[in-house]
Protein backbone atom coordinates (compact mmCIF):
# COMPACT_ATOMS: atom_id res chain seq x y z
CA UNK A 1 0.00 0.00 0.00
CA UNK A 2 2.33 2.16 0.99
CA UNK A 3 4.41 2.35 -3.25
CA UNK A 4 0.73 2.79 -4.34
CA UNK A 5 0.25 5.94 -1.68
CA UNK A 6 3.11 7.75 -2.76
CA UNK A 7 2.92 7.09 -6.78
CA UNK A 8 -1.01 8.67 -5.98
CA UNK A 9 0.57 11.96 -3.56
CA UNK A 10 3.35 12.52 -6.38
CA UNK A 11 0.79 12.09 -9.05
CA UNK A 12 -1.87 14.31 -7.80
CA UNK A 13 0.37 16.71 -6.23
CA UNK A 14 2.45 17.59 -9.37
CA UNK A 15 -0.29 20.14 -10.12
CA UNK A 16 0.92 23.34 -8.94
CA UNK A 17 -1.85 22.50 -6.03
CA UNK A 18 -1.71 20.71 -2.58
CA UNK A 19 -3.00 17.19 -2.87
CA UNK A 20 -4.51 15.44 0.19
CA UNK A 21 -6.03 11.83 1.05
CA UNK A 22 -10.30 12.60 0.67
CA UNK A 23 -11.25 12.84 4.21
CA UNK A 24 -8.20 13.78 5.44
CA UNK A 25 -7.84 17.66 4.68
CA UNK A 26 -6.16 19.94 7.07
CA UNK A 27 -8.59 22.21 9.21
CA UNK A 28 -6.34 24.99 7.57
CA UNK A 29 -5.87 23.66 4.44
CA UNK A 30 -7.05 26.99 1.58
CA UNK A 31 -7.91 26.20 -1.43
CA UNK A 32 -7.80 25.27 -4.19
CA UNK A 33 -6.68 21.51 -3.84
CA UNK A 34 -6.91 18.32 -4.74
CA UNK A 35 -8.44 15.24 -2.92
CA UNK A 36 -7.99 11.43 -3.71
CA UNK A 37 -9.28 8.31 -3.00
CA UNK A 38 -7.10 5.98 -1.48
CA UNK A 39 -6.92 2.45 -3.73
CA UNK A 40 -4.91 -0.08 -3.79
CA UNK A 41 -6.24 -2.86 -6.07
CA UNK A 42 -4.86 -6.35 -5.65
CA UNK A 43 -1.84 -6.29 -8.88
CA UNK A 44 -4.10 -8.76 -11.07
CA UNK A 45 -7.21 -6.41 -10.90
CA UNK A 46 -7.89 -3.16 -11.66
CA UNK A 47 -10.64 -0.42 -9.57
CA UNK A 48 -12.29 2.33 -9.74
CA UNK A 49 -10.90 5.45 -7.54
CA UNK A 50 -11.37 9.14 -8.09
CA UNK A 51 -10.49 12.48 -7.20
CA UNK A 52 -12.14 15.88 -6.79
CA UNK A 53 -10.79 19.32 -7.75
CA UNK A 54 -11.75 21.52 -5.25
CA UNK A 55 -11.82 26.10 -6.10
CA UNK A 56 -13.39 28.90 -4.88
CA UNK A 57 -14.48 31.62 -7.53
CA UNK A 58 -17.60 32.67 -9.12
CA UNK A 59 -15.89 30.86 -12.97
CA UNK A 60 -15.57 27.87 -13.80
CA UNK A 61 -12.78 29.01 -15.80
CA UNK A 62 -9.62 28.19 -13.64
CA UNK A 63 -11.14 24.80 -11.86
CA UNK A 64 -11.88 23.59 -15.84
CA UNK A 65 -8.33 24.57 -16.74
CA UNK A 66 -6.91 22.43 -13.83
CA UNK A 67 -8.78 19.37 -14.47
CA UNK A 68 -8.07 19.49 -18.20
CA UNK A 69 -4.37 19.51 -16.99
CA UNK A 70 -5.21 16.91 -15.30
CA UNK A 71 -6.60 14.95 -18.40
CA UNK A 72 -3.79 15.40 -20.40
CA UNK A 73 -1.29 14.37 -17.90
CA UNK A 74 -3.38 10.79 -18.07
CA UNK A 75 -4.02 11.10 -21.90
CA UNK A 76 -5.02 7.67 -22.47
CA UNK A 77 -3.25 6.03 -19.26
CA UNK A 78 -0.27 7.37 -17.44
CA UNK A 79 2.47 4.98 -15.73
CA UNK A 80 3.69 6.31 -12.30
CA UNK A 81 7.02 4.27 -11.22
CA UNK A 82 7.47 2.87 -7.47
CA UNK A 83 9.86 1.11 -5.96
CA UNK A 84 9.23 -2.60 -7.44
CA UNK A 85 6.80 -1.91 -9.75
CA UNK A 86 4.21 0.77 -11.28
CA UNK A 87 0.15 2.72 -10.57
CA UNK A 88 -1.26 3.07 -13.84
CA UNK A 89 -4.01 5.40 -13.76
CA UNK A 90 -6.86 5.55 -16.88
CA UNK A 91 -9.83 7.85 -17.43
CA UNK A 92 -13.20 6.39 -16.71
CA UNK A 93 -16.34 7.45 -17.93
CA UNK A 94 -17.33 9.66 -17.64
CA UNK A 95 -14.29 11.29 -16.55
CA UNK A 96 -15.20 14.67 -15.14
CA UNK A 97 -18.53 15.32 -13.40
CA UNK A 98 -19.22 18.91 -11.63
CA UNK A 99 -20.68 18.68 -7.86
CA UNK A 100 -23.10 21.30 -6.71
CA UNK A 101 -22.27 22.88 -3.36
CA UNK A 102 -25.67 23.61 -2.23
CA UNK A 103 -25.55 27.25 -0.02
CA UNK A 104 -21.97 28.11 -1.52
CA UNK A 105 -22.62 29.18 -4.93
CA UNK A 106 -18.32 29.88 -5.16
CA UNK A 107 -17.28 26.23 -4.14
CA UNK A 108 -16.41 24.79 -7.35
CA UNK A 109 -15.79 20.69 -7.16
CA UNK A 110 -15.14 18.41 -9.73
CA UNK A 111 -15.28 14.79 -9.29
CA UNK A 112 -12.51 12.79 -11.81
CA UNK A 113 -13.88 9.47 -12.45
CA UNK A 114 -10.39 7.27 -12.46
CA UNK A 115 -9.16 3.65 -13.06
CA UNK A 116 -6.19 2.10 -11.06
CA UNK A 117 -4.00 -0.52 -11.64
CA UNK A 118 -1.04 -1.57 -9.34
CA UNK A 119 1.64 -3.64 -10.18
CA UNK A 120 3.86 -3.24 -6.90
CA UNK A 121 5.67 -5.46 -4.29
Amino acid sequence: MTNVAIALYQFFSGFGLDAYVEYNVPDDAALPYITYQLVAPDWRDSAMMYARVWYRSTSFASINAKVDEISAAIGEGVSIPTDGGAVYLGKGSPFRQYQPMEGDDTLKVVYLNLIINAITT
